[in-house]
């Protein structure tokens, strides 16, 4: 891999990889862009096959990150952390506390949060060591859980991609399947089971399957295959980004894709093909900033209320979105990037003149 090229296709600013075989800590610290404020880091552990593929994800994650910061209008910038390993098998208190040592050598340029594969025990070692941690539990001083924030943001865009396409943005009755039954999928299965969804869902670990289940019986469950090919009014990808192919794309009967996953094609084929078939895709780094408010909000001391008050407008900025595409012709995708790209320059041209 070239790191150079695939840092500046991604705007990124600096990449640390650490190895530490003392402890077992192997990963990449990316950070994006720190023009907003200190990149929150979202840290992901997972047992990658290949260091390329591990710098991949962190690289496009941080940029998901800045631009999911940027269109939520908040005080910090983006950025990741990827573990390599497997949660499983490979943490100790060690582990972390070593990882938070290495946080704590760039000296409040980045903050780091929990994502998949990562527990809030895992933070609480990191904490040991730094005190740059953010989203714990609000008894050990955070603000509590981003999954619920996240799930919030998503469920505004829903609605409005429901009000574009139905005429209103009431989920009674609307058919969502959903895939990926991780901590976001989770609470926005909650969320969309309070508005009278009717939901179908899969996820790779069965057991998951059966926890949802219990929340409500009347939910459906399908082989992972078989999500692609429910008949539904919206696809609601939860899991992985980059996940479907073209193949998967022209199983798809709905009207409405819109979840929590950053970007879920493959390559530019599936998402034209979605374009072309007339189905309205709004990628998930357009409206899954809930987190992102959260621990911005955290950083400032502000109030949960304050947080709950902004994620509403996700709904407002997302309509604005849908008809800016319809009106010049042109992907929901760009106009979130050209946005958050100008929101960037606005405020870097704002503190030169200091």
């Amino acid at each position: 891999m070239d790191f150079f090229n695939t840092m500046a296709r991604t705007s990124c600013k600096k990449m640390v990889i650490i190895n530490e075989p003392q402890t077992g800590l192997k990963g990449i610290i990316a950070i994006n862009n720190n023009t907003l404020g200190p990149s929150v880091c979202s840290c992901k552990m997972y047992p990658y096959k290949s260091i390329d593929s591990a710098i991949n994800d962190a690289l496009q994650i941080a940029s998901a990150n800045t631009c999911r910061a940027a269109l939520t209008n908040t005080d910090v910038g983006g950025g990741a952390i990827i573990l390599i390993g497997d949660p499983d098998l490979d943490k100790s208190e060690f582990y972390f506390r070593s990882l938070g040592i290495y946080i704590q050598q760039f000296k409040g340029e980045l903050f780091i949060t929990a994502e998949s594969g990562v527990t809030e025990q895992d933070m609480l070692y990191v904490k040991k060591e730094t005190p740059y941690v953010l989203g714990l539990s609000q008894k050990y001083g955070g603000s509590g859980n981003r999954a619920k924030h996240t799930a919030q943001s998503v469920l505004e865009g829903m609605k409005a991609a429901v009000k574009e396409r139905f005429g209103e943005s009431s989920l009674k009755g609307k058919k969502v399947a959903l895939q990926g039954l991780g901590y976001v999928g989770e609470a926005l299965i909650r969320l969309l089971v309070d508005e009278g969804a009717n939901l179908t869902v899969t996820d790779l670990d069965y057991d998951k399957i059966k926890q949802i289940q219990d929340i409500n019986s009347s939910i459906k469950a399908v082989k992972p295959r078989e999500i692609y090919g429910v008949e539904a009014d919206i696809f609601a990808p939860c899991a992985f980004s980059s996940i479907m192919t073209l193949e998967n794309a022209k199983e798809l009967k709905v009207s409405i894709i819109v979840g929590s996953a950053n970007s879920i094609f493959e390559n530019e084929e599936g998402e034209n093909y979605v374009a072309e078939k007339g189905i309205l895709y709004i990628p998930g780094f357009v409206i899954n900033g809930g987190d992102i408010i959260q621990v911005s909000n955290e950083l400032k001391g502000m109030s949960e209320e304050k947080t709950d008050e902004e994620i509403k407008q996700i709904f407002y900025k997302t309509i604005k979105l849908i008809q800016k595409s319809k009106d010049s012709k042109k992907s929901i995708k760009s106009h979130a990037l050209s946005e958050a790209k100008n929101y960037i320059d606005g405020i870097s041209s704002v503190k030169m003149l200091r």
